[in-house]
């Protein structure tokens, strides 16, 4: 298994989605959810080139309806590796037969992981090789353990870099987005997370929360995502289950009141022929206190 390091983390790389297996720091605590398939068995899928479900498994595009598995091809595809080095690496996924069944462009997508210091940084660069415009949706889908490592037993909390309260929606029992807006369970820009939130699905925040934020218990080292190419966000876990995903997101699941083609998707981007596009995450391990 790929793996990057340097004096602060070490990470593995899973080829198969280019998925985040592992991320632990010198004193030997791991920062990602280990994915236990008793609970869910996913650590940190790449969702692309959709978000989420769609209705009947079928994804609308220039007219035609496509078969496509949920959050997409990549989480299920083998990536190549094209870059290597101790502190960084890039793994290539580009189109095939298999995956024009489901998305039908010719597209590369470099997927970099980099290290610096206590942070990781992720980097997806998507190309678009094809001869007519290309539209697609990109999410992050990172896990952490709920409870971190030394904070077992205390009260977790997600807190924005500033007073936001924002509004979520929900999916309905199909994965399909609903329009409802539903009141904060932010407060003053603080989500102190319980189980209940999860009973009906993810809190998807589709006007975002704002380009930082930090997860943990307070007076305990926890984790800066940082996220500022990204406009969307989800929070997931199953009810009862010892992770969160904190997802930041370009583009929003399949809506549940009408049929969306994917590039008139909320958040979905086009490209040219020839065009690329980067989208960034940045994971800082052992911040100790909120942003």
């Amino acid at each position: 298994m790929p793996t990057i390091a340097n004096d602060q983390l070490t990470v593995e790389i899973a080829p198969l989605g280019a998925e985040l297996h592992a991320i632990t720091d010198k004193a030997g605590r791991n920062w990602l959810w280990h994915g236990d398939p008793a609970f869910w068995a996913g650590r940190s899928p790449l969702l692309f080139p959709v978000v989420g479900k769609h209705r009947d498994g079928m994804v609308l595009i220039e007219g035609r309806h496509y078969p496509i598995k949920p959050h997409g091809v990549a989480r299920t595809s083998s990536f190549a590796m094209v870059d290597q080095a101790p502190g960084h690496c890039v793994l290539r996924l580009t189109d095939s037969g298999q995956s024009r069944e489901s998305y039908p462009f010719a597209f590369v997508l470099d997927m970099g992981y980099r290290l610096d210091g206590a942070s990781l940084t992720l980097e997806a660069r998507i190309g678009n090789r094809d001869d007519r415009p290309m539209p697609f949706c990109f999410g992050y889908h990172p896990a952490f353990p709920w409870p971190l490592p030394g904070a077992e037993g205390l009260p977790h909390a997600i807190h924005l870099d500033g007073p936001r309260e924002p509004k979520h929606l929900r999916i309905d029992r199909d994965g399909l987005l609903l329009p409802e807006l539903h009141d904060s369970v932010f407060s003053k820009g603080v989500l102190t997370l319980d189980h209940s939130f999860f009973a009906d699905d993810a809190l998807i925040y589709a006007e975002g929360t704002g380009p930082s934020l930090w997860y943990g218990a307070e007076g305990h080292p926890g984790i800066r995502v940082d996220c500022p190419d990204m406009p969307h966000l989800g929070i997931w876990t199953k009810p009862g289950a010892p992770y969160i995903c904190i997802e930041p997101w370009h583009g929003l699941p399949s809506a549940a009141d009408a049929e969306t083609p994917l590039d008139q998707r909320p958040g979905a981007i086009m490209l040219a022929p020839g065009e690329e596009r980067a989208l960034a995450m940045r994971l800082t391990f052992g911040v100790a206190g909120p942003v």
